[in-house]
């Protein structure tokens, strides 16, 4: 490491030159590690800019030794020159970094890539088939509501049909990947790790931990050893771990601590806390921590939307690692994914190299703290264990699941990052890597959160993923022959049974329910004459999809917890009404606020929690 620009013992003649001399380059600062913090902790210096290969630094303090050295620890810069700057000026650059990555952010998505952006929402020549329908359903209902019936039952069976038959063809293909996840295991050989495996003590997990940055020292992690080919720590590359959180003061703690017990090591892991300027609460929280070095508390800039993908695209932006993660607040990841991941993107290395991220499974640790924590976990249970896996297997495009979403983050940017404007930004993300010529693909790892345990915050949740859905359909369907040429027959199954297909089922799911019931049970009372063949296909998806989508979702929950969770998905029929309520509910707000963010709150069950995690013998704890 070179430090430049220093000809004198003291004083300003240290300087290479005036700072205004050289134009602020955000992306250079960002590229240094800098956020936008308006508490600095060196308020004296700021990266400015770079110029050839080396980074410029501009400062208002005499070039020392010690500035030297603060300069390049703090930048991992192999070379840094310094500029001379008054105290204003580097506070006016600190606010137009502020600005910049506020802006960038936001609208640096829908800038680049209008055509992809959800930023204009649904466009006015498609709000014109919702009208469309909405007159129909009136003048259908005035003129002869028998004929309404039978429309509304067969479009209601059809959608039916297409997004149970695509779920649970997806779900009985999974036994296939896994007999190829057998075959990669057995050519790349098992993990290998050194005696001290990362370990941290119950102590350090309670209540009354120590803090954060007392534990860096703990374990070290054993090097793993792929197809033969020993890959010792320093080779290992940086692995950044992006974390947005908001109004989550009560568990921003808990998820630092988790990291604590990751294997891999400390040096190459670049751990960003997300944290928003004006929540006070939260910042004051994950500063009491404590946490280590290696985890950088970062000031998202207030700005709109307030949506996690805007949190997520400033920490793409200050990042350091060549892989990328993200997890949620409440998330507690198994200790060896990152090497799992890692191990993939090796793997994927050594044939096409188009692997762009992959996936770890999500269930709970809290599933039966009540039954829409249940039905909760048996539905993640069937979509993670078994529906994604059946898919990866045929190579469509996978939706993501919002954390533990490990990414190789030069193909992230290649795609634009995260659209800040889409309220369901995984689903989205997998579908524009998937049209860039990437795969997604799953790994048998398995990421701990929190169940929503009470129903309007569950409502609100499920409105906001179906609202993204629906966004999602509708940026990419803006041109239909344009995208199905580009994209192929596989994306167009995905994007029928699953980012279509699902929303729709969910809108219909009342009416075909109703109507079969009352065709099948009161038929002689109501004298509706509906067509035999679409009695029989209400019938068939009352009876034989139903019971395949129970006997799917309960082997599921039964493999990923116990017979005691799993024989809840009787109830699924159910279940699924609230999923329609919360489907109007999104439909509603496409049209009239197609930007809210709903945020789910975390910790409503705290004290569960910490037994769940803490005690794996209890009968409820979760298991493999």
């Amino acid at each position: 490491m070179t430090v430049s620009g220093v000809r004198g013992a003291a004083g300003r003649e240290q300087q290479a030159g005036e700072v205004s001399d050289y134009r602020l380059d955000p992306r250079a600062v960002v590229g240094a590690g800098w956020d936008a913090s308006s508490e600095s902790p060196t308020p004296d210096w700021i990266p400015w800019c770079r110029e050839h290969d080396e980074l410029l630094v501009a400062t208002s303090r005499p070039v020392t030794t010690a500035l030297r050295l603060s300069v390049l620890d703090s930048t991992g810069q192999p070379s840094v020159g310094f500029l001379y700057a008054d105290p204003h000026q580097i506070c006016d650059a600190q606010e137009q970094l502020r600005l910049w990555l506020a802006h960038e952010a936001a609208e640096g998505f829908a800038e680049a890539t209008p055509n992809f952006s959800a930023k204009e929402g649904i466009w006015r020549r498609q709000a014109v088939l919702p009208a469309l329908a909405g007159i129909l359903i009136v003048a259908g209902a005035i003129l002869d509501w028998r004929v309404l019936v039978v429309v509304l039952f067969g479009l209601g069976s059809v959608s039916f049909l297409i997004s149970s038959g695509y779920k649970v063809a997806a779900t009985f293909l999974s036994p296939v990947r896994r007999f190829q996840e057998r075959r990669i295991a057995g050519s790349a050989g098992r993990w290998r790790r050194g005696s001290a495996v990362a370990a941290v003590d119950k102590d350090d997990l309670g209540e009354d931990a120590v803090p954060l940055g007392t534990a860096d020292s703990r374990q070290e992690a054993g090097p793993p050893e792929l197809a033969g080919e020993s890959m010792v720590e320093d080779q290992m590359p940086v692995y950044s771990i992006l974390v947005p959180v908001f109004h989550e003061a009560a568990v921003v703690a808990s998820i630092m601590r988790s990291f604590l017990r990751l294997d891999y090591p400390r040096e190459k892991l670049d751990v960003l806390i997300l944290l928003e300027e004006d929540d006070v609460e939260t910042i004051q929280a994950a500063r009491a921590a404590e946490p280590p070095r290696w985890m950088r508390l970062i000031i998202v800039p207030a700005g709109e939307p307030r949506t996690k993908p805007r949190a997520c695209n400033v920490g793409l932006l200050l990042c350091r690692g060549e892989y990328v993660v993200i997890y949620d607040a409440e998330d507690r990841p198994e200790p060896d994914q990152l090497r799992k991941a890692l191990v993939s993107f090796r793997h994927d290395s050594g044939r096409q190299g188009q692997l762009a991220c992959v996936q770890a499974s999500l269930n709970f640790y809290n599933p039966d703290y009540n039954l829409l924590t249940r039905m909760f976990a048996i539905e993640y249970a069937q979509w993670f264990d078994f529906m994604l896996v059946g898919l990866a297997g045929t190579r469509m495009p996978l939706p993501l699941g919002g954390t533990s979403n490990h990414f190789k983050r030069s193909a992230l940017v290649e795609v634009g990052g995260w659209d800040p404007y889409n309220v369901t930004e995984d689903a989205d993300l997998g579908i524009r890597l998937a049209a860039s010529g990437y795969r997604v693909d799953v790994i048998d790892s398995t990421t701990w959160e929190e169940a929503t345990p009470q129903l309007m915050p569950w409502i609100r949740q499920r409105t906001r993923w179906i609202k993204g859905y629906l966004v999602t359909a509708a940026v990419n369907l803006r041109r239909p022959a344009r995208w199905l040429r580009h994209n192929g027959g596989r994306a167009a199954v995905t994007m029928a049974g699953l980012i279509v297909g699902t929303p729709a089922n969910f809108l219909l799911y009342p009416v075909t329910l109703a109507f079969t019931l009352c065709a099948w049970l009161l038929g002689p009372l109501v004298q509706i004459r509906l067509p035999h063949d679409l009695l029989v296909l209400g019938l068939t998806n009352l009876v034989v999809m139903n019971v395949l989508m129970i006997i799917a979702s309960g082997i599921a929950a039964w493999r990923r917890y116990n017979w005691r969770i799993g024989i809840f998905a009787i109830f699924l029929p159910v279940y699924w009404l609230l999923h329609a309520a919360a489907a109007w509910r999104a439909a509603y707000q496409l049209i009239f606020d197609p930007h809210r963010w709903e945020k789910t709150p975390h910790g409503l069950g705290e004290d569960y929690q910490d037994s769940m995690v803490d005690n794996h013998g209890l009968a409820h704890t979760a298991r493999r």
